[in-house]
């Protein structure tokens, strides 16, 4: 025999299945969530040891692809290479933990690193406060025997791992010259890396016939004589080069590269001879008197010479004498010329002050405030 339920009853049945249906589901759904990768519950350890795997000590920049924003790096702690992937979220500090532009984060300088995130992108990258930078060293001197690394007049130990960098390659503490400018990262009484700023160049003469044994001169300091194949080591830039012998000769815009050879053809700057071209001079001193190829002129105007090399004398009462080479190899060039004065102190000075130093504390005190 069947059996009807009633309307109501029948309706409040449906409505509890209904609603335990949901309860279910939820119930369901939020232990998925313990279990999800978004970020929704605790991370387990393994998951917090994979995000700082590889981010523990100190690290050396290898590379540094700032528009690809990725990173190699060389761990010191176990000697393995790394590279990384960084977002718009990654911090950047300096040594002081002061937001640092990812720019400066350039090959040869140590960093330490945060933990990556869930997506493997470094969370931050700080400049190591461990380390000590020294930058645009100019005097420095490389000991491989020794092992060690002078700078100034510090001493500091080669005898690890050093890489040495220029133009971001990789080269060797032999290859160092002493016209190079460097930054040196250490760490105590070891350097960890080298990398030039400002390296050099060569500089080589061809076809030099014309102006054999005579001098050129290249930018404000350098002098030599010419002979052919002449080689030169000078540091990355661009000079002026001159020139010049028996009313022949110019001057030229010379451009360096770092680690390439440079060459000058005497030739092909000879212009049009004989020249002579009119030098100007500049001295501190007014009541001097200027001679040229052992001949007295008048340096108030401008003094027209041939090209080429001369002999150049300046002297005044008082100072001490100036003689050199000048080299002429344009139309018009002004000469700087400071002189030094003259020590006027005379043995019998000297032999007082001492004298006078024998005497009591006081007159010693003055003695040596005068002198």
């Amino acid at each position: 025999m069947s059996y009807t339920y009633p309307m109501k009853k029948t309706m409040r049945y449906k409505k509890r299945i209904y609603l335990l249906g949901i309860f279910l589901m939820l119930a369901l759904l939020v232990g998925c969530g313990n279990f999800g990768s978004d970020g929704g519950g605790e991370q387990s350890e393994d998951t917090q040891q994979d995000l700082l795997e590889g981010t523990r000590g100190l690290f050396l920049i290898l590379r540094h692809n700032v528009e690809g924003k990725t990173i190699v790096l060389y761990s010191y702690e176990n000697n393995q290479e790394y590279t990384y992937q960084y977002d718009f979220s990654t911090k950047f500090f300096d040594k002081y933990g002061k937001n640092e532009p990812k720019e400066r984060f350039t090959v040869g300088r140590v960093i330490e690193l945060d933990a990556k995130d869930e997506n493997g992108f470094l969370t931050g990258l700080h400049i190591s406060d461990e380390v000590w930078e020294k930058k645009d060293i100019i005097r420095f001197a490389v000991n491989m025997e020794e092992g060690v690394f002078t700078i100034g007049d510090d001493n500091y130990s080669i005898k690890n791992k050093v890489d040495v960098f220029s133009n971001e390659d990789k080269i060797q503490l032999t290859d160092l010259w002493e016209e190079d400018v460097l930054s040196v990262v250490g760490l105590g009484n070891r350097v960890l890396s080298v990398v030039v700023t400002r390296g050099h160049g060569e500089l080589k003469l061809v076809n030099t016939e014309l102006f054999k044994d005579s001098l050129f001169n290249f930018g404000d300091q350098i002098f030599d004589k010419v002979s052919e194949g002449l080689v030169i080591h000078v540091p990355e830039g661009t000079y002026d080069f001159t020139v010049a012998k028996d009313g022949w000769g110019s001057t030229t815009e010379i451009t360096i590269v770092r680690g390439e050879v440079t060459e000058v053809n005497l030739d092909s700057i000879k212009g049009d001879g004989p020249k002579k071209g009119k030098v100007t001079f500049s001295i501190n001193v007014e009541d001097v008197k200027v001679r040229i190829d052992y001949k007295e002129v008048d340096h108030s105007q401008p003094v027209e010479l041939v090209y080429g090399t001369h002999v150049l004398e300046i002297s005044a009462t008082g100072y001490t004498s100036w003689r050199g080479k000048i080299v002429v190899g344009a139309e018009n060039s002004t000469i700087e010329i400071e002189l030094v004065e003259e020590d006027t102190s005379s043995e019998d000075d000297k032999d007082t002050e001492k004298d006078t130093e024998k005497d009591t504390e006081p007159k010693k005190e003055n003695a040596s405030t005068n002198t």
